[in-house]
């Protein structure tokens, strides 16, 4: 690329996996909206021997709005439309994010994160049948290098398929945690993780989240009517974790 070229939109392309654990991604194609919005939220204040508040970002609420026109053969269409189409609650994709305008060794650059897909609505067009919704964000960025699995890596727009490989310091674990009480599974459950990582467990009582290696203490996991556990921890290493948590409910 030339100095003061502009990016094409083109070329920073999402895949997206089928399912939670996906080892490939799939080409998110027919999409007519996928703008990101970070939502940040700040700390505010005014100290009182400054003449200027002071404005400090504390925290994201990243989405991505979608749109598109469903297609025939379309795996990614299929997965988003059941959600929409059977209601499914506490849906989670995995999506890459790929910059062809960054390669790097035999791929290129990209960031892979875990995001909630929450539907809006379906079938507004008077031509093709259209779904709309957000993805919002549930874990953290991970960065790594993005390589092609099926297309040419001199034509992006003939890639259809990645693999992602993330940098050394970054690889992540699925983590799986299972929400009980003594009468059997908790719905709806929220797994405070930090300031960023926040999910709450399906009709089963389970919640899933990519988490980058390392030791989460003091996961705080709540729901209304329960007493609240402040100080569960979670060690990510090189394997999956499962995680199984008993709640009380209060007095």
């Amino acid at each position: 690329m030339q100095e003061g070229q502009v990016y094409n939109r083109a070329d920073i392309v999402n895949f997206m996996g089928l399912t939670i654990d996906a080892n490939i991604f799939q080409r998110m194609k027919g999409f007519t909206e996928a703008g990101k919005s970070l939502n940040s939220s700040t700390y505010d204040r005014r100290y009182v021997d400054e003449k200027t508040e002071r404005s400090d970002v504390v925290a994201y609420a990243t989405e991505i709005a979608y749109a598109f026109d469903r297609m025939y053969g379309n795996a990614v269409h299929n997965v988003i439309a059941k959600v929409h189409d059977d209601e499914i609650v506490g849906f989670n994709v995995p999506i890459v994010t790929v910059n062809f305008n960054e390669p790097v060794n035999d791929g290129y650059k990209a960031k892979m994160r875990v995001w909630s897909v929450q539907p809006d609505s379906d079938g507004d067009s008077t031509d093709a049948y259209t779904y709309s919704g957000a993805f919002k964000a549930n874990g953290s960025i991970i960065t790594g290098v993005a390589k092609i699995e099926t297309g040419n890596s001199n034509d992006p727009t003939t890639v259809t398929a990645v693999t992602f490989k993330a940098d050394d310091n970054q690889e992540s674990q699925l983590v799986t945690f299972n929400i009980s009480d003594s009468e059997g599974q908790v719905s709806n459950a929220k797994i405070q993780i930090d300031s960023s990582n926040v999910v709450y467990t399906d009709l089963n009582g389970i919640a899933m989240i990519d988490l980058v290696k390392g030791s989460y203490k003091k996961i705080e996991i709540s729901k209304e009517g329960y007493t609240s556990q402040t100080s569960v921890e979670v060690t990510v290493n090189d394997k999956a974790v499962y995680k199984a948590i008993t709640l009380v409910k209060a007095v």
